[in-house]
């Protein structure tokens, strides 16, 4: 074989061996609605506070977030607790000293606020913004304790059990652009430090918990048959609960003079 052949041989195999390299872990292709004029929000946050202290598997913790309504919801903008740099936990025993401004000020029961952060559920649900075709996503899920990613109803990072701040990585493709369904879970049940962050990046780069533009609210894009909206209830503000009572009062004094 000519000298030439074999360099064009040996180039078009390592071309080759790149491209396996490259191919990523999952691909989804049909996206679950089209992608809105607007950049992303962040994402639904969700809280089920003073849960079983036993309360140590993501099955268990789905287990919690099926059952019933959440605590309290609001708008992460970001999915990195505590706030800080790379790979920080924290020691803060309250909600209070860990949610951003922007998560305290949309709470719809700010109660939680004084709550411990041991023995939670998190979940962190809405939508990923892909913008053009053939993206591909390298995450990253580290936590301290277990967490989880699922996309389009598919676990793409699992990260179970009780542990140390760490986490596995994954890579996504998206061949179509538009919004898919993402859902971040998390549980804490060890009375130490605790961690989360959701890191992204695209084509290659370092990923990062800055995904605001590519992150849309539940709340705020999902179809109204979208199952993942039965955990939101209207929780009354601490505020209203006396004007509540007092009009449950009023209401029951009317009927037993209407029954004389």
């Amino acid at each position: 074989m000519k000298p030439a052949a074999k360099l064009i041989l040996a180039a078009t195999a390592a071309l080759l061996m790149n491209v396996d390299a490259l191919a990523a872990a999952y691909t989804f292709t049909t996206p679950s609605q089209a992608l809105p004029a607007s950049l992303g929000n962040g994402l639904t946050g969700q809280l089920w506070t003073n849960v079983n202290p036993n309360t140590d598997t993501l099955a268990q913790a789905q287990t919690i977030i099926s059952g019933g309504f959440a605590t309290a919801n609001f708008r992460a903008t970001t999915i990195d607790y505590p706030v800080g740099p790379a790979g920080s936990t924290s020691v803060f025993a309250t909600y209070g000293a860990v949610l951003d401004t922007t998560a305290q000020a949309t709470l719809d029961n700010t109660s939680v606020l004084t709550d411990d952060v041991l023995n939670t559920v998190m979940r962190f649900a809405g939508f990923f913004g892909v913008q053009n075709a053939g993206e591909v996503w390298t995450f990253a899920l580290p936590s301290d304790d277990g967490s989880a990613v699922d996309i389009q109803g598919t676990r793409v990072l699992n990260n179970d059990g009780i542990h140390g701040f760490a986490g596995p990585s994954t890579t996504v493709e998206f061949t179509t652009p538009g919004l898919y369904a993402i859902n971040v879970l998390f549980f804490e049940s060890q009375a130490s430090e605790w961690g989360l962050e959701f890191r992204g990046g695209l084509n290659g780069a370092t990923p990062s918990t800055a995904l605001t533009d590519r992150l849309y609210t539940l709340v705020d894009y999902a179809n109204p048959n979208d199952d993942r909206l039965g955990s939101i209830g209207k929780v009354p503000e601490p505020s209203m609960l006396p004007l509540m009572g007092a009009a449950l009062l009023g209401a029951f004094g009317f009927l037993r003079r209407k029954q004389r």
